[in-house]
């Protein structure tokens, strides 16, 4: 399955878009599991503090902390 990944910064209700990508993975903790390790090795212009994860159909399937905390 192809998923999307956004990294970006928020300050209270603003949003800055620091980079989108596409990952193949097999579920939604293998995509969280990519994302880190893209977290530690993209060269973003800084260093995003948020990251959402949506699916082919753009519907949000996780939306947090950038270092991938997964929800409980």
């Amino acid at each position: 399955m192809t998923f999307f990944i956004e990294f970006y910064r928020s300050r209270d209700t603003d949003k800055a878009t620091l980079d989108k990508v596409s990952l193949d993975a097999p579920n939604l903790r293998a995509a969280l599991q990519g994302a880190i390790a893209l977290f530690h090795s993209l060269a973003m212009p800084q260093i995003p503090d948020r990251l959402r994860i949506r699916d082919e159909d753009g519907i949000e399937l996780y939306a947090g902390p950038a270092d991938g905390a997964y929800p409980a």
